[in-house]
Formats: C-alpha cells, sequence, structure tokens
C-alpha cells in the first residue's frame, strides 16, 4: 500500500552551486502554486508559481543552478538563475529576518518549453497552523520528508530521498518564538529547503479523525545541534578541552502560514517589483509577476503549474 504518491516528487529541485565545472548540489527547492483564478473545475483552476527554499540558501549568492529531470526518463536539465539585479535581491522574503523562507518566481511556459517534468503543490495542499486542529494534525503524526541530503542527487536523474518522521512539537509558542516547529526525524546538509508532507492514515483513536489526505506541512530549515562538553583530567580541576557536536534528531519546519505571508506582501509591492525586473520575461526567474498556469498540480487527495536563468545547461549523458 503506498501511502505518498510518486508524482509527488515531480515538485521537488535540485539547487547547486558551480565550481570551475564541477555542479555540486547543496540544497532542495520545491514549486508550490498559490491561487490565481478560481474555477469550480480544478483542472481549469490557475496558480502563479514560485521555488520555495530557506532564506540561508540565497543569502549573500549572485547565482545557482536548478536542475530539473526532463519528461520521458531523457536526462536532467540545469538552468542558471541569477537572485540578484544589481545589488538588489531578485528573490522574495519575509519581513522577519528570523523566518528561514525564501521564494522566487518560476515560468510554466519556461519549463513546457524546455522539456521539463514538473508539479506544483497548489495552495489547496497547504496546512495552515489556524486550520490544525480542523483538519486533525497534531502531535505524534506521522510525515515524509523529502529532499536532496548530503549531495545525495542521483547521477543521471534527480532521485529524492524520502524519510519519515513524526511531529515533535506544534504548538503556538514554538512556532512564535522560532517562527517553525519541531519534527522528530534525521535531516542533514542538503535537505535545506525541502517539503515536509504527512503522511495519510487510515486509522485514528476513538473521538479523533483520520487524515486520509497529504497536506504540505512546511519547509525544513535544519536540525538542532546536541553539544556535550569533553572535558581533560590532565588539569585540576578537570577543564573543557573540546565540545562534541552531533544531531539531535530534531529539525525546525518553517510553517506554510510564512509561505503565504511572503506571497501576499509580493502582491503588495507587485508593480515596483516588476519596474525592477523589467526586462527579465525570457528567464527561468523572468520577474515578479510569475505567469498563471493551468492547474498541474496535486490536490490534497491528489492534479502541476511553474517562472526559472536562461543559459540551460547541455543535457547530460
Amino acid at each position: 500500500m503506498a501511502l505518498l504518491n510518486k508524482l509527488h516528487l515531480n515538485a521537488l529541485v535540485s539547487i547547486e552551486n558551480k565550481q570551475e565545472s564541477k555542479f555540486n548540489p547543496i540544497a532542495t527547492g520545491y514549486l508550490v502554486g498559490f491561487l490565481h483564478k478560481r474555477n469550480k473545475d480544478p483542472k481549469k483552476r490557475t496558480y502563479r508559481v514560485f521555488l520555495v527554499t530557506n532564506r540561508h540558501v540565497f543569502q549573500g549568492k549572485d547565482n545557482l543552478w536548478l536542475r530539473f529531470n526532463k519528461k520521458n526518463s531523457s536526462g536532467v536539465a540545469r538552468f542558471d538563475i541569477d537572485l540578484k539585479s544589481g545589488e538588489e535581491n531578485k528573490w522574495l522574503a519575509h519581513n522577519n529576518s528570523k523566518v528561514d523562507l525564501a521564494m522566487i518566481p518560476i515560468s510554466p511556459a519556461f519549463l513546457d518549453k524546455n522539456n521539463v517534468e514538473w508539479l506544483i503543490y497548489n495552495e489547496e495542499m497547504f496546512a495552515f497552523q489556524r486550520s490544525f486542529e480542523k483538519v486533525g494534525i497534531s502531535l505524534g503524526d506521522g510525515i515524509f520528508v523529502l529532499g536532496f541530503p548530503m549531495g545525495l542527487s542521483g547521477l543521471k536523474r534527480n532521485y529524492a530521498i524520502v524519510r519519515s518522521g513524526s511531529i515533535a512539537r506544534i504548538d503556538k509558542e514554538v512556532i512564535r518564538d522560532n517562527k517553525a516547529f519541531l519534527i522528530d526525524t534525521l535531516v542533514f546538509p542538503g535537505n535545506s529547503g525541502g517539503p515536509v508532507l504527512l503522511k495519510p492514515e487510515l486509522a485514528s483513536l476513538s473521538g479523533t479523525s483520520a487524515v486520509s489526505s497529504v497536506y504540505v506541512l512546511g519547509t525544513v530549515a535544519g536540525y538542532i545541534q546536541y553539544k556535550e562538553p569533553l572535558f581533560s583530567h590532565q588539569s585540576q580541576p578537570p577543564s573543557i578541552g573540546a565540545i562534541s557536536i552531533e544531531n539531535s534528531g530534531l529539525a525546525y519546519v518553517v510553517p506554510m502560514d510564512f509561505a503565504r505571508q511572503i506571497y501576499k506582501e509580493f502582491l503588495r509591492k507587485k508593480k515596483k517589483l516588476e519596474k525592477t525586473q523589467e526586462g527579465q520575461e525570457k528567464s527561468i526567474s523572468p520577474s515578479p509577476s510569475p505567469s498563471a498556469s493551468p492547474s498541474k498540480s496535486l490536490s490534497p487527495s491528489s492534479s502541476p503549474s511553474p517562472s526559472p536563468s536562461p543559459s540551460p545547461e547541455p543535457d547530460e549523458d
């Protein structure tokens, strides 16, 4: 019995840097769609599409590379994406610097033109904090963490690593203080920016509801370090000789509430951003006004829509 639709993996993007002629996977991103035009027929809805990752992935960088799978198992396509226009960032971030989230418009037409296999998590799949109780999301619920940890992204195709875990803490206090909630699973460098999905369940405790649909809970930000002092007995009294740092098994996840807040701010500043990035319409991230695309996405029970920089890298053999 499959609990994760393999099509969900088509929303993932491997984020790389390039040193000399070598590409190095450094993080994960994923495509989301915010509703642009409503329609009773889900297939006729249109969405504005963005790549979501962490602020710390984009911060301080002029450009990075996005790696997608191509259709029909024909290898990968890489696109150079500019992150700055002069001194101004082309990507979107929250006004609160503690929110470790970044978004950049992605062009569906560009991806289709370059034969890219892609999908979005549409807004209807997002689980927001205020709806956790109504949906039935609570402590201990199972999750899937999707991404490309430790550079394990595949050689000829993007092959995501899927790990399971559970919600460790999701109360208002931890979200208020950390702009994130906690999950119990091991994440590693490269997982940053990856989506966390609620694992559907067919059974539940008496008096509670089983959540049988997949929801996007948020974006992996990083793990909590466990630090332990190591003492040297060569001195009296013993002194700290070193500090051991390990992965605690707890990780922060930025809720989708903050992605929606970034999007709403984007809409408010849309005209100003369009003027700043005028003339970029031919790039993978052409403008802050991503073209709306017909629904090419998965609903909570399961249907995708993307704006990536010109200069595509030649296909890999």
